[in-house]
């Protein structure tokens, strides 16, 4: 019988195995060696560390005050909210998957939306019927200021020689009232120029005006 010690007995005890403490460490100021410490009193997950009493904590871990203890609860706080607002939540998830997506509809080109678009008319009544007229731009009627220079551009015109278009047995002498007469009488044949702020104007002939102009 053989006295020869067996294998096994030289076999030395396994360490105990440690708990994973790297996720301790990004605590702001917990090292290694004080991450150990808090992994063995029981406290090996941040949240833990989160969750403790600053009191108990510093009693249980060595080394650690009361002080300390509570600024490590605050840091420990801190990286898990930071952690969760990082971190889409289910509620957030499964909202944005339940929410329909929007109704594609497809548009004509401009190009026929141009076409079919239809000039909306900002005329009234009244300027319709005038321009029906003939009168596209101001009253139908003829104003002082236009008579004025029509009497002016008539007067004018006799002076320098031109022919006068009605008798003048019987009629004034005086120019711009023999000029007046004729334009009453409805025979000169001439037009009023009306002008728009936009540049636009229009010859409207004298005799349409005069039809709705009261002359005394």
């Amino acid at each position: 019988m053989s006295d020869a010690p067996d294998p096994s007995d030289f076999v030395e005890d396994e360490e105990p195995e440690r708990k994973p403490v790297t996720a301790l460490t990004r605590i702001p100021n917990v090292g290694q060696k004080t991450a150990e410490k808090l992994a063995a009193a029981g406290y090996d997950t941040v949240a833990k560390v989160a969750e403790a009493d600053a009191a108990v904590l510093a009693e249980t871990v060595s080394g650690l005050s009361q002080a300390k203890a509570e600024g490590m609860i605050s840091a420990a706080k801190a990286l898990l909210d930071e952690k969760v607002s990082d971190e889409p939540s289910d509620k957030k998830k499964k909202k944005k998957s339940s929410e329909a997506e929007p109704e594609r509809v497809k548009l004509p080109p401009l190009e026929v939306v141009r076409r079919v678009e239809e000039k909306v008319s900002v005329e009234s009544g009244i300027e319709t019927d005038n321009k029906a007229m003939g009168v596209p731009i101001g009253p139908k009627w003829l104003t002082k200021y236009e008579k004025a220079r029509v009497i002016g551009a008539r007067a004018l015109q006799v002076s320098m020689g031109a022919p006068t278009l009605i008798p003048m047995e019987g009629k004034t002498r005086e120019l711009f009232g023999f000029a007046e007469a004729e334009m009453k009488a409805g025979v000169l044949p001439m037009t009023v120029r009306r002008t728009l702020p936009t540049g636009e104007y229009a010859d409207i002939p004298l005799s349409i005006l005069l039809k709705n102009t009261k002359l005394g």
